[in-house]
């Protein structure tokens, strides 16, 4: 059996005598494998056409109600996700393994 799974370049989930812990890729303890890594990281939360140059929204009306989200490692600054959504809702739990 595998003790990490790799999700991305910069983030992974490794078994630990603790529990389950995931990692940034500079080896940074972001948070327990049973929650959102989100919740360990550091976030910077912008107006949603700051997603990138040349981005618009056509729904003029949905500007402010939305938001561009980027979460970085506190320790090193990788950006290990980023995630669009509603303003003042909770961080999306869109990566969730088990080992």
């Amino acid at each position: 059996m595998r003790d990490r799974v790799v999700i991305n370049d910069s983030l992974s989930l490794a078994r630990r005598a603790e529990g389950s812990r995931y990692l940034c890729g500079c080896g940074h303890d972001l948070a327990p494998g049973d929650v959102n890594f989100k919740q360990g990281c550091a976030v910077k939360e912008s107006p949603v056409d700051a997603v990138g140059p040349g981005y618009t929204s056509f729904a003029t009306n949905m500007l402010n109600k939305m938001c561009f989200r980027e979460f970085f490692c506190p320790a090193c600054g990788a950006r290990l996700a980023t995630e669009l959504a509603r303003v003042g809702d909770g961080y999306l739990w869109d990566i969730e393994l088990r080992l």
